[in-house]
């Protein structure tokens, strides 16, 4: 006869216990930790900002906007991929996600901000990068964030500006019941 292994109805309930209880291990601990809205005071160069963020359900970033029809517009960044609108007074704009990395009691992305409108025979652009790192800490939300911008405007001479020096803007925001 045969000398394979038999699985009964209750060594297969067994099985998937373990299947399950291994599952249950490699997700994070405290799902939903960032659900919510976070508000707080940041500074950045000893000046301070009023800051507030919401996260989802799933503990992703609540991106908010406004288009030029005035309907406000919600969307989870959970993941790479790009938001094109256009904003209250004209141009265009758009959002790009680079990247999202989602760890336990933490969450951080890289956006990409460009916004374009020609207007009188000029070309206004404006482009920005920030990187959001927020962690869970005793005191609260910490949060990172370092912003890049530069800004041109132009006609057929060519374009003027450039770079401005980065930002750093940190603080810690309290979630709000």
């Amino acid at each position: 006869m045969g000398g394979g292994t038999c699985i009964t109805p209750r060594g297969g309930a067994l099985l998937t216990a373990i299947a399950f209880a291994i599952l249950l291990a490699a997700a994070p601990a405290y799902p939903g930790d960032l659900m919510g809205t976070w508000r707080g005071t940041l500074t950045m160069d000893g000046q301070a900002i009023e800051f507030t963020a919401t996260f989802s359900e799933n503990d992703y970033f609540l991106f908010t906007y406004e288009n030029s029809f005035g309907m406000v517009r919600i969307v989870e960044l959970s993941g790479p991929g790009q938001i094109q609108f256009v904003p209250p007074g004209g141009g265009v704009r758009t959002v790009a996600v680079e990247s999202v990395v989602k760890r336990p009691g933490g969450l951080s992305y890289v956006l990409h901000i460009r916004f374009e409108r020609a207007s009188g025979g000029y070309l206004d652009q404006r482009f920005s990068s920030h990187q959001y790192h927020y962690a869970l800490t005793r005191e609260g939300l910490r949060l990172r964030l370092v912003s890049r911008a530069a800004s041109y405007i132009g006609d057929r001479g060519g374009p003027v500006g450039g770079a401005q020096k980065p930002e750093i803007v940190e603080g810690i925001l309290v979630k709000l019941r």
